[in-house]
């Protein structure tokens, strides 16, 4: 961005510029937050479904190590 050259503006219109630009960036925080907020609502209402995954990968997970268990113990 480029630097504007604020030092002819009266200190009226300084205050008046500043106070817009916090007016703006507390709506851009807002606009942030509520993004954050959305999108840790789709991952909750996934949640299930990670679980589902989770499970079934471990079941396939201790399927491999009885077969594993079972040939150690068969030679």
């Amino acid at each position: 961005m480029e630097q504007e050259d604020f030092s002819s503006l009266p200190k009226k219109k300084l205050k008046k510029l500043i106070s817009e630009t916090q007016d703006v960036l507390n709506q851009l925080k807002r606009e942030l937050k509520l993004r954050k907020e959305g999108k840790q609502h789709d991952e909750i209402d996934h949640l299930e479904e990670y679980f589902e995954d989770a499970s079934h990968n471990l079941s396939n997970l201790k399927k491999f190590i009885q077969n594993v268990i079972s040939e150690v113990k068969s030679k």
